[in-house]
C-alpha cells in the first residue's frame, strides 16, 4: 500500500517525528513523506509515533487508493491540527486557551476539592490513639477494639461539640479555620464521649464523617442484625446516617482497658504541634465554611467523587516511601509500617500528602473524563454492510444520526438491542457506540460479557472484523493460562511450529493484593505524556501493575467479563472498585446477554447501570430475549443515575432511548418528568411491531413435547427411562434432520442434548456410550461442561468451533474434511451417524455453533429459546422447515425423579416465592405455539394478566416484574439503591450479591509429578497433594467399546506433551510437570462428604451420579 505522512508537529516533536519517518519513508517535502509499505510495517510506524508522542506531536497518514482517491487511516497526537478528514487548515477563527468548557461542566469542582481536602486531612486522625500507636510499635495484627475510622469520626464529632455547632456547619468550620481547637479540649471531650454511637451532626460534618467511615470499608451489620433492615426504608441522608453506629463493622469486643486506649491520646492530636497539618486544616475548613453545599438529596455524586479521590490518594501515598523526617513536627505519631514492619510515614506527613494527592486527582478528573484515547478513522465502521442480513446495522446508525441532528443540547442514550440470534448484534453495538459518541465518529466503550471464555474470542473478532489493533483494544481475562492457550491455538491456525515461547515464569503467581486481578492483553503504545498523566492516580514504581492499570483505563475499547466492572458498585471493602469506576467515567458501556442473569444478579447489575447514568455515559443492553420488565427496570435505574449526573454537572444531559432489531430502529427523547411512563409506552409499541414481524419470518425451528412416563419406583430405573426417551428422540430427529456425506452417502447429523446440571449430563453421556443403538444407528458422544481441566476444555472448545461453524444450505450434501469426523464416518458400519454433544447451559450463550437438532431438558423458557438458537444458526433455508427439530422433555429430571415442589431452579426462575402448580411442560407452556415456531416472542412480549403459577413464561415474567418493582422499599430491592439512601452502606450488596455462590469453590490442579498424575492445591508457594482429602478417584468403568463411541477422544498427558516446549537443560518430565501446573486447573464446589470421579473424557463428577 502507498501511504502519505503529513506532520504538523511543533517544537521538540519535530526532530523526533522526522527521525522516525525518515527510517520508513522518503521525505518529499519539508514535513511530508511517501512510501510503499506493508500493513505490518505501517502498524510499526504507528506504534513508534504513539510511544514518543507529546502535546506537540501531530502526524496524519493517508492511504493513496487510486489516482483520484485517498483515505485517512489515522492521526497520532494533536488531532486539532487537522480536520476530520485529515486535511491541514489554512486559517483559524478562534482559539480556546481557557478550557472553560471543562470549568462549566465541572462547576462544582471547588466544593469537591474543599470536601476532599478536609476529609483527607481527617481520614486517619484516629490513628493518634494510644492503642493504634502501640499496635504499630509492637507489630500487632489483632483487630482494633474500635477501628481508626470510627475514632476519626468521634474526633470530628468532638470538634462540632466543642464549637457548640450541632446544627450549624459554618460555626464549627470557622472555629476549626481559626485554630481555636486545642488538643487538651479534644482529649477531655473524647474521654467523656459515648464510645459506640455518633451524636447528631450538621450536614457537612455528616458528609465528612461518611467519607471517613467508608474510606476502607462500607458500613455493614453482622448476619443476625442485618435481616431486621431488609424491608426498612431510608428516605433521607440524615435518617440513614444516624443509623450508623460502631456495631456497623467498626468495633470488636475486647477488654475495657483496650477500649479506653482507643480514646486516649498521650502524644497529642496534631492540633498543637502539627504545624503543616494545622495550616492545611485552617485553609480548607475556611474554604468549606464559605461554601453552600446542596441539600442532602443532591449530594450523592459529590460524595462519590470525593471518596474516590481520597481512596486513590491513600492507596498512592501509602505505597510511597517516607519523606525526610525534618520536614515534619510530630515524630511521636506514625501512620503505617513498611514491608519489614518498620514504621514508615509520620501521621502528619501521611495526612498532608494524601490531601495534596487527592486534590491533584480531583483536578485531573475532568481530563480523565474527556481526554482519554479513542478509536478514530475506523474503516470497517464507516463501511455499509453488503450482506443483506447485516444491513439493519447501518439503518440503526442512520436513525441515531437523524435523531441527533434534530436535538439541541447534550443527550445520554439508553439502548436496547434485541435483534435475533445470528444477526450480528456484537458488530452492531460497535457501530451504535460510534454513532452515539460526541463527534459521532469515534469509539470508546467497554464490552461487558457474561462468560470468561468469550472475552478472548470476542477480542479476536474485533481485531479481525472491525480491524482494531492491540493499541486500540484491551482484553481482560481471568488468568495467564487462558490467554496462553488461546495464543497457542492461533499460532497453530497460522501454521507456526514454535507453539510456545516459554519464559522462565512460575506456573502460578502470587502477589500482594492489586487493584486489578487477572491478565490484560494489550500492546504498550503509551506516550510519556500518557504515562505521566495516569501516574497521578497510581504509583509509577510498580511498573507491571501500573502498565495493567494504564491499559485498563486508556485503551479505547475494553473487552472484559462483567465481573470486573461490577466491582465499581459491589466492592464492600478495599479499593478494587476504583479502577472500574475511573474507566466508566470516560467510557460508554455495552452489557451483552443481560437476561442471562437471575433476579438477584439483575438487581446488582442495575446498580452498575445506575452508576453509568450517574457518570453521564451511554448504555447498551444486548440480547435477543430481553423481557419488558427487565428493560423498564434498567431504564429506571439509568434515568435515576442520570438525574444524579445533572445534579453535579452544570451542563445537563437529556435522556433518550433507542430500541433496535433487525427490522427497525426507534429513537425517542425521554423527559425526566415522564421517563418511566414514556419508556413503557415506547417499549411496548416497539415489541408489538417486532412480534408481528417475527411471526412473518421464515420458520427455522419448531418444537414438540416428548412424553416421559415409567412405572418404576426406583430412582435409578426412572433416570434410565428418562435417558432412554432422550435417545429415542435423538434418533427420531436425526431421521428428519440430517445431511448426506458426499463420499459415502451416509446420513450424518450433529445434535445437541441440553442437560440442566453437570452430573446428569455425565450420567446421560455414559448411558449413550454404554447402550447399543438400534440397528443402523451409530452414536458418537461428547460431554461438554465447565468442570473439566482447563487444557482439555480449551482443546474441546477449539475443536467444536472448527467443526460447527457450518455454512451453506440446510440439506446440502456435505464433504466432511475434519479427520476425526472423517474417520468415524468411514469406519462406521452403520448408515446413520449421530454426532451428539451432551452439554450443560455453557452451550446456550456465546457459542457460534450450528446443529441440526436438539433435545432439551427444560429449566426455563429462556433456555429453550437460547438453546434453539444453536439450531440452523447460520445455514440458509429455501422455505420453512416442515418437521420439528427441537424436542423438549415433558419434565426436567429434578421434577421427574422426585416431583419436587421447586423444580425449575439451579438454573431457572422457580423459587419458594414463585412456584408452579405443575412441572408438566404440556400444561405450563403453549404446546401449539411451540409446534408452529420457536422464537423470542413469548419472552419479550408480556401478557396481561399473568398466571405465574400456571405458565412457565408467565413465571419468568413475574420474576422480572418483581425485579422492576417501583413500590418495594429497603436495601434488598432496587429502590433501596436508586431512590433511598442504603447506598451509604453495604447492605444492598450483601442482600443481592452478584453471582452469589452458595458453596465455596476449590481451584485444583491436575499435576504430573514424580511420574504420576494427581490433583493438587496451590497454596501460593507449592502444589500440595490433596487428592485423598477431596476423595477424588479415577472413573473405573470406561471400556474400549465405550471409548469407540466417543466423538472426540481426549488424553490429558498427550495434550500436555503437545503444549510443552522444553526450556534449556530441562527434561521432558520436568517440562510436562511445569505445563500441568500451568494448564491443569479445574474448579469444583467445596463440600464435605462428597466423593468424586475424574475422567479425561467426562471431566469431574460426583460418584453418586453414576451409581
Amino acid at each position: 500500500m502507498m501511504v502519505l505522512f503529513t506532520s504538523r508537529s511543533e517544537k521538540k516533536a519535530i526532530p523526533i517525528v522526522r527521525r522516525i519517518l525518515d527510517c520508513f519513508a522518503d521525505r518529499i517535502g519539508n514535513d511530508t513523506w511517501q512510501t510503499v509499505i506493508t500493513h505490518e510495517g505501517l502498524q510499526a510506524v504507528n506504534r513508534l509515533l504513539r510511544r514518543t508522542a507529546t502535546k506537540s506531536t501531530a502526524v496524519s497518514c493517508r492511504w493513496i487508493r487510486s489516482r483520484s482517491r485517498s483515505q485517512l487511516l489515522w492521526i497520532v497526537g494533536n488531532r486539532q491540527r487537522f480536520d476530520s478528514e485529515g486535511r491541514v487548515p489554512v486559517n483559524w477563527t478562534a482559539k480556546n486557551i481557557l478550557h472553560n468548557e471543562r470549568e462549566n461542566e465541572w462547576s462544582r469542582m471547588p466544593e469537591l476539592k474543599a470536601l476532599t481536602a478536609l476529609a483527607s486531612l481527617l481520614h486517619d486522625w484516629g490513628k493518634c490513639s494510644d492503642y493504634f500507636q502501640a499496635k504499630l510499635r509492637e507489630h500487632r495484627l489483632s483487630a482494633d477494639p474500635f477501628r481508626h475510622e470510627w475514632i476519626s469520626c468521634k474526633l470530628l464529632e468532638a470538634v462540632v461539640h466543642l464549637s457548640q455547632a450541632e446544627n450549624d456547619d459554618a460555626k464549627w468550620l470557622t472555629n476549626l479555620a481559626s485554630g481555636n481547637i486545642r488538643d487538651t479540649d479534644l482529649q477531655q471531650t473524647m474521654m467523656e464521649t459515648e464510645q459506640r454511637r455518633l451524636e447528631p451532626l450538621p450536614p457537612v460534618a455528616e458528609y465528612l464523617a461518611w467519607i471517613i467511615l467508608s474510606h476502607h470499608r462500607l458500613p455493614l451489620l453482622d448476619k443476625e442484625t442485618r435481616n431486621e433492615y431488609r424491608e426498612e426504608a431510608a428516605l433521607s441522608f440524615e435518617e440513614m446516617f444516624r443509623r450508623l453506629q460502631a456495631h456497623w463493622g467498626y468495633e470488636t469486643e475486647t477488654g475495657k482497658a483496650e477500649r479506653e486506649a482507643c480514646f486516649t491520646f498521650s502524644h497529642g492530636l496534631l492540633c498543637d504541634d502539627g504545624k503543616r497539618w494545622q495550616k492545611e486544616v485552617k485553609k480548607w475548613a475556611g474554604r468549606l465554611a464559605g461554601m453552600k453545599l446542596d441539600v442532602p438529596d443532591k449530594i450523592r455524586p459529590l460524595l462519590l467523587y470525593s471518596r474516590l479521590c481520597l481512596m486513590l490518594a491513600d492507596h498512592y501515598i501509602s505505597s510511597q516511601a517516607a519523606e525526610d523526617a525534618k520536614n515534619w513536627d510530630v515524630p511521636a505519631l506514625w501512620a503505617n509500617t513498611d514491608g519489614t514492619k518498620k514504621r514508615k510515614q509520620y501521621l502528619e506527613e501521611h495526612l498532608v500528602r494524601v490531601m495534596k494527592q487527592a486534590l491533584t486527582i480531583a483536578h485531573s478528573l475532568p481530563q480523565l473524563q474527556q481526554k482519554m484515547e479513542r478509536v478514530c478513522e475506523n474503516a470497517f465502521l464507516k463501511k455499509q454492510s453488503k450482506e443483506r442480513r447485516f444491513q439493519w446495522q447501518d439503518k440503526a446508525v442512520a436513525a441515531i444520526h437523524h435523531f441527533r441532528s434534530q436535538q439541541e443540547g447534550d443527550t445520554a442514550y439508553f439502548v436496547v438491542n434485541i435483534a435475533s440470534t445470528g444477526c450480528g448484534k456484537t458488530m452492531a453495538n460497535a457501530k451504535i457506540m460510534q454513532a452515539l459518541s460526541k463527534d459521532e465518529k469515534s469509539l470508546r466503550y467497554i464490552l461487558a460479557l457474561g462468560l470468561r471464555t468469550l472475552t478472548l474470542q470476542t477480542g479476536d473478532e474485533y481485531r479481525e472484523r472491525i480491524g482494531l489493533d492491540n493499541n486500540e483494544l484491551a482484553v481482560l481475562i481471568g488468568s495467564v493460562a487462558v490467554k496462553k492457550l488461546h495464543d497457542i491455538e492461533k499460532y497453530r491456525d497460522a501454521g507456526c511450529d514454535n507453539l510456545m515461547q516459554d519464559e522462565a515464569e512460575s506456573a502460578v503467581t502470587g502477589d500482594v493484593e492489586t487493584l486489578l486481578d487477572g491478565t490484560i492483553v494489550y500492546e504498550d503504545t503509551f506516550s510519556d505524556a500518557q504515562k505521566q498523566f495516569l501516574e497521578l492516580f497510581f504509583n509509577p514504581a510498580r511498573s507491571e501493575e501500573g502498565d495493567k492499570n494504564r491499559a485498563f483505563l486508556n485503551k479505547p475499547v475494553l473487552v472484559a467479563t462483567i465481573d470486573y466492572l461490577m466491582r465499581a458498585t459491589e466492592t464492600i471493602r478495599g479499593g478494587k472498585y476504583m479502577l472500574p469506576l475511573l474507566r466508566l467515567l470516560s467510557s460508554d458501556l455495552v452489557i451483552d446477554e443481560i437476561d442471562d442473569f437471575g433476579e438477584k444478579d439483575l438487581i446488582a447489575v442495575s446498580r452498575l447501570v445506575h452508576l453509568a447514568g450517574m457518570l453521564g455515559r451511554n448504555v447498551v443492553l444486548s440480547s435477543a430475549t430481553i423481557p419488558l420488565d427487565l428493560a423498564i427496570g434498567m431504564h429506571r435505574a439509568y434515568m435515576q443515575g442520570l438525574k444524579c449526573y445533572n445534579q453535579f454537572f452544570a451542563e445537563h444531559k437529556y435522556g433518550a432511548a433507542v430500541l433496535c432489531d433487525e427490522f427497525k430502529t426507534s429513537v425517542a427523547a425521554m423527559p425526566f418528568s415522564e421517563a418511566d411512563e414514556g419508556y413503557i409506552r415506547f417499549h411496548r409499541e416497539f415489541i408489538k411491531r417486532r412480534a408481528a414481524k417475527l411471526m412473518k419470518q421464515q420458520v427455522r425451528r419448531k418444537g414438540y413435547i416428548t412424553p416421559v412416563a415409567t412405572s418404576a419406583e426406583d430412582l435409578h430405573e426412572k433416570q434410565q427411562a428418562y435417558f432412554e426417551q432422550i435417545r429415542i428422540q435423538a434418533e427420531k430427529l436425526h431421521d428428519t434432520h440430517h445431511c448426506l456425506d458426499k463420499r459415502t452417502g451416509k446420513e450424518v447429523s450433529f445434535g445437541l442434548i441440553r442437560m440442566a446440571n453437570i452430573d446428569p449430563c455425565v450420567a446421560l453421556s455414559l448411558y449413550l456410550l454404554k447402550h447399543a443403538a438400534p440397528e443402523g444407528y451409530a452414536f458418537r458422544v461428547m460431554v461438554y461442561h465447565s468442570r473439566q481441566l482447563l487444557l482439555l476444555r480449551h482443546e474441546q472448545e477449539a475443536y467444536l468451533d472448527s467443526v460447527l461453524k457450518r455454512k451453506g444450505e440446510d440439506g446440502d450434501i456435505i464433504d466432511v474434511q475434519n479427520p476425526v469426523l472423517r474417520q468415524h464416518i468411514d469406519k462406521a458400519a452403520e448408515n446413520k451417524i449421530l454426532f451428539v454433544l451432551v452439554a450443560t447451559p455453557v452451550e446456550e450463550v456465546g457459542r457460534d455453533h450450528d446443529f441440526d437438532w436438539a433435545v432439551i431438558e427444560p429449566s426455563s423458557y429462556r433456555s429453550i429459546i437460547q438453546l434453539s438458537g444453536r439450531i440452523l444458526r447460520h445455514r440458509s433455508l429455501k422455505k420453512d422447515i416442515s418437521s420439528p427439530n427441537v424436542a423438549v422433555m415433558q419434565y426436567n429430571l429434578r421434577a421427574f425423579l422426585r416431583d419436587k415442589q421447586i423444580a425449575f431452579c439451579r438454573p431457572g426462575y422457580e423459587s419458594s416465592k414463585h412456584s408452579l402448580v405443575s412441572h408438566d411442560m404440556m400444561k405450563i407452556i403453549d404446546v401449539t405455539a411451540l409446534r408452529q415456531r420457536i422464537d423470542a416472542v413469548p419472552r419479550i412480549e408480556k401478557r396481561n394478566p399473568l398466571h405465574p403459577e400456571m405458565s412457565l413464561v408467565d413465571l419468568e415474567q413475574r420474576v422480572m416484574e418483581d425485579f422492576n418493582s417501583d413500590t418495594a422499599q429497603g436495601p434488598e430491592c432496587c429502590n433501596g439503591w436508586l431512590k433511598e439512601y442504603w447506598w451509604l452502606t453495604a447492605l444492598p450488596q450483601v442482600f443481592n450479591p452478584f453471582r452469589e455462590n452458595t458453596l465455596q469453590e476449590i481451584t485444583a490442579y491436575r499435576v504430573y509429578q514424580d511420574g504420576k498424575m494427581s490433583f493438587r492445591w496451590y497454596d501460593g508457594h507449592e502444589f500440595i497433594l490433596k487428592e485423598n482429602c477431596w476423595d477424588i478417584s479415577m472413573y473405573p468403568d470406561m471400556t474400549l467399546a465405550m471409548e469407540a463411541n466417543l466423538w472426540l477422544r481426549r488424553d490429558y498427558m498427550a495434550a500436555l506433551k503437545r503444549y510443552t516446549s522444553l526450556q534449556e537443560d530441562e527434561s521432558e518430565e520436568k517440562g510436562i510437570e511445569r505445563t500441568s501446573k500451568q494448564f491443569g486447573e479445574i474448579v469444583f464446589p467445596a463440600s464435605e462428604n462428597i466423593s468424586w470421579y475424574y475422567s479425561d473424557q467426562l471431566g469431574l463428577f460426583k460418584t453418586k451420579a453414576v451409581q
